[in-house]
């Protein structure tokens, strides 16, 4: 079994209307849960998905998004002041 770097992360999904997020946590048993929530891609949608992501204690958040519809997400997320990465599936690199 490989050990966990980081034990709640968060990868999301983003589109033009929607962002798809999928959180897994490390349990205390060593196993891992894992939960997916959608939420929209205006501001109030964002400002709930990052309460959510902080009610569950997520420690990173990594994001895909082949299009520009990553950057208010991305805004959003780094306010909120969470670890954030973006990977952009068509370039294979990420950014932080």
């Amino acid at each position: 079994m490989i050990n966990p770097i980081v034990k709640r992360c968060a990868g999301l999904d983003v589109h033009k209307m929607l962002v798809v997020a999928t959180i897994q946590a490390e349990q205390d048993d060593g196993s891992i849960a894992e939960i997916t929530e959608s939420f929209g891609t205006f501001r109030k949608n964002r400002h709930q998905l990052c309460r959510w992501l902080k009610k569950h204690e997520v420690k990173m958040v990594v994001l895909e998004s082949t299009g520009i519809y990553w950057k208010s997400i991305y805004r959003s997320l780094e306010a909120a002041d969470l670890e954030t990465f973006m990977f952009e599936g068509s370039k294979e690199n990420y950014a932080q």
